[in-house]
């Protein structure tokens, strides 16, 4: 990316990141509010409606662990969803402005992405001071997870905002989908509470070893690396690429369908 490239980019992530608050009475306050809120809701509806338990290696509140791992989910599945909508929701913009496409993109999909870390942080704080102690010192191999995190939200947003200007039936078909892949995450449940059949399915899950492996990293203070962690880096990159291939390949055609 060349200096001017940078340049837009961050005005761009800018103007992203101030227009979720543009409106609001409260402004900036929401993005601390929201967090809070949001994790008293689950923690009431599923530690103390449906009493749900964490795994036996887990002596810890119900909370702290759902937390730890919704939290990755939601600025994965957020930063796709409103990234892959940054072209046609830019139709002027793309057709009239000579501009770096895939900036729109990248500066949409991480300005939730960054709103979400905000809001992390401030959940783990809670936990530590509320439930349990948060492993601190083992934050650095907690960044490295979102940063694979990152790079597969930022290469699926690519990828899926290039094809929804041909298919735009996809932007009612996503949500359903994330939806689904949601639930299809152990982040409400064990994975032992699975039966035999479906447990095996959830290996296949990338993301299963991303909520697997911040709870082992923050709320036990464990981290190895292994061969798992090699086999997400060599996915994450190759969806990244992937995305920006095809990105780069449609995107003159933009203006033709939109």
């Amino acid at each position: 990316m060349n200096h001017h490239n940078r340049v837009l980019f961050r005005q761009l992530l800018a103007r992203e990141i101030s227009s979720r608050f543009i409106g609001s009475a409260t402004g900036w306050l929401w993005l601390f509010v929201t967090p809070l809120l949001l994790l008293g809701v689950y923690a009431f509806v599923f530690g103390v409606i449906f009493r749900a338990r964490v795994p036996e290696e887990f002596e810890l509140p119900f909370v702290a662990w759902l937390a730890v791992a919704l939290w990755p989910w939601l600025a994965f599945s957020e930063s796709v969803l409103r990234g892959s909508q940054a072209i046609v929701s830019n139709a002027a913009l793309v057709g009239k402005v000579a501009i770096s496409r895939e900036l729109l993109v990248l500066s949409s999909a991480t300005s939730v992405f960054l709103l979400q870390m905000v809001g992390y942080l401030l959940v783990l704080l809670v936990i530590q001071f509320l439930a349990t102690d948060v492993y601190w010192w083992a934050l650095p191999a907690a960044i490295w997870v979102l940063v694979l995190v990152f790079a597969l939200a930022m290469g699926l947003a690519l990828l899926l905002a290039a094809v929804q200007v041909f298919v735009r039936d996809l932007e009612h078909f996503l949500p359903t989908f994330f939806l689904l892949w949601f639930f299809m995450t152990p982040i409400l449940y064990a994975p032992a509470m699975l039966p035999e059949p479906l447990d095996a399915y959830l290996a296949w899950n990338p993301f299963t070893w991303v909520v697997n492996r911040i709870r082992d990293i923050l709320l036990l203070g464990e981290w190895i690396p292994g061969r798992g962690d090699l086999m997400m880096l060599a996915g994450c990159l190759g969806v990244l690429l992937l995305g920006w291939w095809v990105f780069r390949r449609l995107s003159p055609h933009f203006e033709d369908f939109l």
